[in-house]
């Protein structure tokens, strides 16, 4: 009769005992994924950035700009900085370094005149010759 009370005590102190789990770790974890819960989490991610000319109506060398929809990226066209600047194609390209630094060496001169004062009232004159930036063909990419 000892046996039989001591066996139902165990049992009963087992069964009242609370009990904790854990979180198995991710080795320990062999649950598998179904299509839908891949799919649903891929959709998550922030989509591929799209080839050039995606977004522009002329593509070619562009770089990736942000825009006023989420998810939507822009994009603009740089300027190759060659000597045919064209205002209808070009005006709305971003300008580099190397472009700019060409077309400010290679601005067009041309002679002018200047009078300067010769004297203290201004009655005489001095013509001097000077080279000023600027162009005689009347557009802006000639020299």
């Amino acid at each position: 009769m000892q046996i039989k009370i001591t066996v139902a005590a165990v049992i009963g102190a087992l069964v009242t005992m609370p009990s904790f789990a854990t979180d198995p770790t991710p080795a320990e974890r062999k649950t598998v994924t179904s299509k839908n819960y891949v799919d649903t989490q891929v959709a998550t991610r922030q989509p591929k950035i799209p080839v050039t000319g995606t977004n522009s109506a002329t593509p070619g060398t562009t770089v990736v700009m942000y825009t006023g929809t989420a998810g939507t990226i822009g994009e603009r066209q740089l300027y190759s900085g060659s000597a045919n600047y064209n205002a209808g194609t070009d005006a709305n390209k971003l300008v580099t370094a190397d472009a700019l630094d060409y077309r400010a060496n290679h601005l067009p001169t041309i002679e002018t005149s200047k009078l300067t004062c010769a004297n203290q009232d201004c009655t005489l004159w001095t013509i001097d010759d000077q080279t000023v930036y600027g162009s005689n063909s009347g557009n802006n990419g000639g020299n």
